[in-house]
């Protein structure tokens, strides 16, 4: 185990200055304390009485397969330890009884606090019976996301309706009249949203709706979804489809090459995450992106604003998308051959 002694001729000062630096002393000048806390890093130095547990906070992700879940919780680890915050990692796997059991260790511990990722909470149908005798016990939470219709929690994340909302009319205004929607779980609060604006949009246009087909938050659900769709009657078939999530786009990406469609030619496609393999797709995706470092920041803030300020209570943050425009998306066929 390295010494005082060692970090003093790490850092090239005497063994005196690097204990002013290990005591916490005022009495050293800046970059000479940045060079003796760099060797204390480097050198993984404790000093005697400051061997005490980081304030900690448990951090809940439903699964790591779908990319924007560990964008988000990397974001977010990144921002609570600036904030001198150490992260319990919970990989939840999308178990309402998995995520109650990391709860209990959690509270064992005395976690600050817990964030919760797309949690089992945006299930509509559950009960949700363990949130609120957290939130009875005086537990500090906040949800990402996707937060509650029944329970007063805080939540960070994207306004899910205008998503929708955004996605379609982007279409409209290509000229598509029989738009579709890719869409997650119909029990997920989020698909609900999502919902709600696509329909705003194509009622706005005065557009049919009722083309939506349901399946899992995946490639392969991607893929189901866009099938179903597809097998509808020719005079009712999507030239154009919304997604609930960017890997469910690109199963749709992969279903119309394999139903030898082309994209956008012969169907167009909109994403909704902004993740990185969004732009490895051919062609590039077009998707409606959330901006994640600003919510894996504000949730992060907000769950401090808990600790700090126990008596006030802290709101809930809605940021708004924005389309980014690939190349999966165009006019349909019909409107190109007539202009």
């Amino acid at each position: 185990m390295a010494s005082l002694r060692d970090v003093a001729d790490r850092a090239g000062v005497s063994l005196a200055t690097a204990s002013r630096v290990s005591s916490g002393s005022s009495a050293v000048r800046p970059e000479t304390r940045e060079r003796v806390e760099g060797a204390m890093r480097d050198l993984l130095y404790v000093p005697p009485g400051r061997s005490e547990a980081a304030s900690a906070i448990g951090l809940f992700v439903p699964e790591f397969s779908n990319p924007v879940f560990a964008a988000l919780a990397e974001a977010m680890e990144m921002h609570a330890a600036r904030s001198g915050l150490a992260t319990i990692l919970c990989n939840t796997h999308g178990s309402a009884g998995r995520e109650r059991d990391y709860v209990r260790m959690l509270l064992e511990r005395g976690v600050e606090g817990m964030l919760f990722i797309s949690a089992e909470i945006t299930d509509v149908r559950g009960r949700h019976s363990h949130y609120a005798k957290l939130l009875e016990r005086g537990a500090r939470l906040v949800f990402v996301n996707g937060g509650s219709e029944d329970l007063d929690v805080t939540s960070v994340g994207v306004d899910e309706r205008v998503a929708g909302r955004i996605a379609t009319e982007h279409l409209i205004e290509l000229g598509h009249e029989r738009i579709g929607f890719v869409a997650g779980h119909q029990f997920a609060l989020p698909t609900r949203e999502k919902t709600l604006g696509h329909l705003d949009a194509l009622r706005a246009a005065r557009l049919a709706d009722g083309l939506v087909a349901h399946s899992t938050f995946t490639v392969s659900g991607g893929r189901d979804a866009l099938r179903e769709l597809l097998s509808k009657p020719e005079r009712v078939r999507p030239t154009g489809v919304i997604c609930s999530s960017d890997l469910m786009a690109i199963g749709a990406l992969q279903e119309a090459s394999a139903l030898g469609l082309r994209v956008p030619e012969d169907l167009s496609i909109v994403g909704f995450d902004g993740i990185d393999a969004a732009g490895w797709t051919n062609p590039p995706l077009t998707t409606v992106e959330q901006p994640i470092d600003e919510i894996a920041r504000t949730a992060v803030e907000a769950l401090r604003g808990q600790v700090e300020r126990p008596s006030e209570r802290q709101p809930s943050y809605v940021f708004r998308p924005r389309l980014r425009a690939g190349g999966t998306t165009a006019p349909p066929a019909s409107a190109s051959m007539t202009s």
